[in-house]
C-alpha cells in the first residue's frame, strides 16, 4: 500500500501497529480471564463451604425440633458404639451413637442429648 509522502520503514510501522495492538489486548483479555476465572474458583470453593454450614445447621435444627430430648452424661464407652449413660432422671442406659457424631469426643463426663424414643 503506497502512502504518499511517507517512506517505507513507517509505512511498515503503521501497518504492523494495528496487529501489535491487537495481540497486546489479546494478551491482556487473556490475563484478565485467568484471574477471573481464578475468583470464579474460589467463590465455587466458598459456595460449597457455605453448602456445607446450611446443610449442618439445617440438621442441628431438625435435632432440635425432633421429639423431646433426654439429657444425660456418659459414665464409660463399652465398644466402638456402645456407651453407658447416665439420665439426668437417674437410671443408667447402654446405649448406641449417631453415625454422624464423632465419637472420640465422648469421654466420661460429656453431657449428651438422648433421644426419647431410642434413648440413643
Amino acid at each position: 500500500m503506497a502512502i504518499p509522502g511517507i517512506p517505507y520503514e513507517q509505512r511498515l510501522l503503521i501497518m504492523a501497529d494495528p496487529r501489535d495492538k491487537a495481540l497486546q489486548d489479546y494478551r491482556k483479555k487473556l490475563l484478565e480471564n485467568k484471574e477471573i476465572d481464578g475468583r470464579l474458583k474460589e467463590l465455587r470453593e466458598q459456595l460449597k463451604e457455605l453448602t456445607k454450614q446450611y446443610e449442618k445447621s439445617e440438621n442441628d435444627l431438625k435435632a432440635l425440633q425432633s421429639v423431646g430430648q433426654i439429657v444425660g452424661e456418659v459414665l464409660k464407652q463399652l465398644t466402638e458404639e456402645k456407651f453407658i449413660v447416665k439420665a439426668t432422671n437417674g437410671p443408667r442406659y447402654v446405649v448406641g451413637c449417631r453415625r454422624q457424631l464423632d465419637k472420640s469426643k465422648l469421654k466420661p463426663g460429656t453431657r449428651v442429648a438422648l433421644d426419647m424414643t431410642t434413648l440413643s
